[in-house]
């Protein structure tokens, strides 16, 4: 191997980017075009092997995109914790090794594994976000790495981040397409069945009204015959009616709660002689499907046993909104029931509506009297159990101020991710009790200063397992750096939005620490080294602090045989004789 053309770098790196650009322009397939983004800048490095990958942050993984010149898996996924992709991701921005066997996790073949010397990484991102990382090997033991290759291979990094989010795009709309066109269907011909069939039953069902009418009064047998006739055409009209609703579940239907309740209520005035009301109470909110799919089941359930067993002529149907919880209500001014019949488990219908309202997290009420009619009411929270209580990462808010705890809280309960606040906590105190009766997994805390850092040191003595996650002041890169120092495993700023809060408490709880690229260890270097690197810096200071090998490694997520080398790197590149002396130097730069 050779070291790049530096006489003409300029223009080569040029005509390559200028071809990746028009690469981008047309039609391509990700990995053809991602590909050649690697052909171009291996080439301009003087390598000929490189690999992209695609990161999902949220839940863990990298996918492996694309390679050339060497066997990295592609198509396959590996945890953020593995590799060179999982030690960018983890950084947070370009890294290099002089020699490959020194990455935690590599995935490369035992053949050219062999083969390979140094090796760098940087990140793909779009809009704020790392989408993927760009890796280049080296098989020339001279080549070193630095921080022009690092720029060089940015430029390349950029036009990949725009292929990846591409065809990220691409592929969530095609797959949108497609399913649009197959509801789009499924709902026209649901649709059309259902309107065929409602209209025939309605029309079959008022034949007989009329011929009950007819029919003379001493003509029992007949009007036993034709009463139940009458009420079989009204049973199987109900059940088409559900059996056809089970097909069009809400979350296939974009249609909002209060719309598909309103179509309940207009299948209630087609199909009976019942005079309807709708009213919404609040402001509504966003629902998850599976609380529309929930709360409609109830309605549809509620509604079908007036229209069965009330003999009513008027229904009236609420939805109010408040701010924990969605209540439904059912009015009707039929013959009544008595209630003990619910819970003594006559009255299947309504039994089913219970049950299925308590499996949803909420609370059922029903008020009933012969003769007078029913009221039903039952309460839906925003946010319950969707999942196993085992698959909820249960967190400790700790923060001074009650709006920022809220604010914490809200940020996090209404994410993406399977989070349940436990807690929270206004004073250190406070949370040191939090810990013992609830046991979070993850603990954010946002208090001042120095109570920030006693908090954290003080929380685990308590919890040596607990992951904490400190929100620091914008614009302070010593805070974030003394919260690490302390035992926070990752740190956000006082400014970031609900996904990077999220992500770094998701981070946290599976041992990695997401940190702000804000300069923090640099400035905790006490005295001079030459040339370390970031990691080093990172060891560096934590020796300085007295942590042991293990303990760093612990801290940094990362080997004790790899903590050993870059605590040789940094005694050798600082002259420290020993860790003593090093953590004597910095003492004294203190003071």
């Amino acid at each position: 191997m050779t070291e790049p053309d530096t006489g003409n770098g300029f223009l080569a790196t040029v005509e390559a980017l200028n071809e990746v650009a028009e690469d981008l322009a047309g039609e391509f397939q990700l990995r053809a075009v991602l590909e050649r983004i690697l052909q171009r800048c291996t080439a301009l490095m003087g390598c000929d092997a490189g690999s992209i990958s695609r990161v999902d942050e949220a839940n863990g993984t990298y996918r492996k995109e694309a390679d050339i010149g060497i066997e990295c898996q592609s198509g396959q996924v590996f945890p953020l914790a593995e590799g060179m992709t999982g030690e960018v991701v983890r950084r947070r921005r370009p890294v290099s090794f002089d020699r490959y066997e020194d990455v935690i996790g590599g995935h490369i073949s035992a053949a050219d594994r062999k083969t390979l010397k140094g090796v760098i990484g940087v990140p793909l991102e779009w809009q704020g976000r790392i989408i993927g990382v760009c890796v280049v090997f080296s098989r020339d033991a001279d080549r070193r790495f630095g921080d022009e290759d690092a720029t060089l291979l940015g430029l390349f990094a950029r036009h990949a981040a725009v292929a990846l989010a591409n065809a990220t795009m691409y592929e969530a709309v095609e797959a949108r397409a497609r399913l649009e066109a197959a509801a789009g269907e499924r709902e026209r011909l649901i649709e059309e069945v259902h309107e065929l069939l409602t209209k025939d039953f309605v029309d079959l069902i008022s034949d007989l009204d009329k011929a009950l009418e007819l029919l003379p009064g001493h003509d029992s047998v007949a009007r036993t015959h034709m009463q139940e006739a009458r009420f079989s055409a009204g049973e199987t009209l109900s059940s088409l009616h559900r059996s056809l609703q089970r097909l069009r579940e809400p979350w296939h239907d974009e249609r909002t709660l209060e719309e598909i309740v309103r179509s309940e209520l207009l299948w209630a005035e087609k199909s009976s002689r019942l005079s309807t009301s709708f009213v919404s109470i609040g402001t509504p909110v966003p629902l998850e499907r599976t609380l529309v799919r929930d709360v409609c089941h109830v309605a549809r359930g509620a509604i079908d046993n007036v229209i069965r067993h009330a003999a009513a002529t008027s229904l009236r149907l609420g939805l109010g909104y408040d701010s924990a919880s969605l209540t439904l209500l059912v009015q009707d001014d039929g013959r009544g029931f008595d209630v003990d019949t619910v819970s003594s488990g006559r009255g299947e219908g309504r039994l089913s509506i219970m049950h299925r309202v308590r499996e949803a997290g909420g609370s059922f009420e029903i008020d009933s009297s012969v003769g007078w009619g029913t009221s039903l009411r039952a309460v839906f929270p925003y946010r319950r159990d969707a999942r196993a209580a085992s698959e909820r990462l249960p967190v400790l808010v700790a923060a001074s101020t009650e709006m920022t705890r809220a604010g914490l809280s809200r940020m996090l309960v209404w994410s993406e991710q399977t989070i349940e606040i436990v807690a929270e906590s206004a004073t250190t105190e406070a949370a040191m009790e939090a810990l013992k009766l609830y046991h979070p997994l993850v603990s954010v805390v946002a208090y001042p200063r120095e109570e920030l850092l006693a908090s954290i040191e003080t929380m685990l003595t308590v919890d040596r397992d607990l992951a904490v996650v400190a929100v620091c002041p914008d614009g302070d890169p010593d805070l974030v750096a003394e919260a690490l120092l302390a035992g926070a495993r990752g740190c956000v700023l006082d400014g970031s939005d609900r996904s990077v809060l999220t992500n770094a408490v998701i981070a946290a709880n599976r041992g990695q620490s997401i940190v702000p690229t804000n300069g923090a260890w640099e400035r905790r270097v006490a005295t001079p080294g030459a040339g370390l690197t970031a990691r080093e810096r990172e060891v560096r200071a934590l020796l300085e602090r007295g942590l042991s090998d293990k303990a760093i490694a612990a801290r940094l997520v990362i080997s004790t045989k790899t903590v050993e080398k870059h605590v040789g790197a940094v005694l050798r590149k600082t002259g420290a004789r020993s860790r003593a002396e090093l953590a004597a130097r910095a003492t004294r730069v203190e003071r």
